[in-house]
């Protein structure tokens, strides 16, 4: 008895262990079924993974495509919110030209509509 098991037995399925190294000798399972795959036709396997490969490729221009797509989608934002910060500014600008002509009045009224609005939600939601 060796330190891997019996050494003349079939100890592991399929193989048999000859020799003082441990070395496998296949079954004749084993080699029927080797043999049966060297018959396999090598036009079907290379078929297959051409398959694959095509599959594969097109994976990969449809990934290319649509980032593409994102990244010019990204840049017509990017210009779009350039645009909103241009006109935000005016606004604000004519905002602090008009509150400079009129002095607080405008600011006082927006702040009591704001209170009145605020007041009327708590008791309309208090109410629900």
């Amino acid at each position: 008895m060796s330190a891997f098991g019996n050494s003349s037995g079939n100890s592991s399925g399929n193989r048999q262990r000859h020799g003082a190294y441990g070395e496998y000798q296949p079954s004749s399972q084993y080699r029927e079924g080797a043999g049966q795959e060297l018959e396999d036709d090598p036009n079907d396997k290379s078929s297959r993974l051409k398959g694959k490969v095509t599959m594969l490729k097109e994976v990969a221009i449809n990934i290319g495509d649509e980032i593409r797509d994102q990244n010019q989608f990204l840049t017509t934002m990017g210009q779009d919110m350039e645009g909103m910060g241009g006109r935000l500014a005016q606004t604000m600008k004519n905002f602090y030209e008009m509150w400079a002509r009129q002095g607080c009045g405008p600011f006082f009224y927006l702040t009591i509509f704001a209170l009145c609005v605020t007041v009327f939600m708590y008791i309309y939601l208090k109410a629900r």
